[in-house]
């Protein structure tokens, strides 16, 4: 009898565990599939935090990402414009700096940076003034040399000297690089007003109108003391 009672409820135990993973298999069967959403990134937010950074062979690349999807937005062209400048990437300047001309209004702030930018580097061709100082060193004659450093020296880092509006000179553009110890100097250039400055584009660390005599050697260094933190002459 107790065998019997035994083998009875050794039945019922199997016949219950059978029946729970019956019903468990069927609701895993029921639940659909989970599938993860694709992940889309926001190449226009990335490309923003990277210029800010100044981290400009990434912003390049969301830029470049953004225009895919983006083809006519100027401030995906003129930002990618100013990347180029620094990553040295000419041909990519130009092409996106004569967009800008081409489509940005003419009286923009992207529309003027991009004819002074063409109007040194395009292929070929060379503002008057940088000719007149090209050939002319009687006349094309000063300097500007000095270091710049934002808490230890800025090496291989790119200066701007552009030439102001409404002046003789307002079509002069030139870029130099300092050397690994932050130095730079700015040759053979036409007497008359400047602005010295770090960047075509917004987020410069230094703004200042010098004003250069014939056959002057300024010597400038670049600092947080005289950055535009501190002083701004274009603002």
């Amino acid at each position: 009898m107790n065998r019997d009672l035994g083998m009875l409820r050794q039945s019922f135990v199997l016949a219950a565990i059978g029946l729970a993973l019956g019903l468990g298999a069927c609701q895993r069967a029921a639940e659909a599939p989970r599938v993860s959403a694709p992940v889309v990134l926001d190449q226009v937010a990335l490309a923003r935090a990277a210029l800010a950074a100044q981290q400009w062979a990434v912003a390049a690349e969301h830029l470049r990402a953004a225009l895919s999807t983006d083809p006519g937005s100027l401030f995906l062209h003129s930002n990618l414009a100013i990347c180029a400048t620094w990553l040295d990437l000419k041909d990519e300047a130009i092409r996106e700096f004569e967009w800008v001309v081409a489509n940005a209004p003419g009286d923009s702030e992207e529309a003027k940076i991009a004819r002074r930018w063409l109007a040194g580097n395009r292929s070929g061709t060379q503002s008057a003034a940088s000719e007149l100082a090209a050939n002319d060193p009687k006349i094309g004659n000063g300097s500007i040399h000095g270091t710049a450093a934002w808490g230890e020296p800025l090496t291989r880092y790119q200066i701007f000297l552009v030439g102001l509006r409404d002046s003789p000179n307002k079509e002069f553009f030139r870029r130099v690089r300092t050397d690994y110890s932050g130095n730079y100097m700015l040759t053979k250039l036409p007497a008359g007003s400047y602005k010295l400055t770090d960047s075509v584009g917004p987020d410069s660390k230094w703004r200042l109108k010098v004003t250069v005599e014939p056959g002057q050697d300024l010597a400038i260094d670049l600092t947080q003391d005289n950055s535009v933190q501190q002083r701004d002459d274009f603002r």
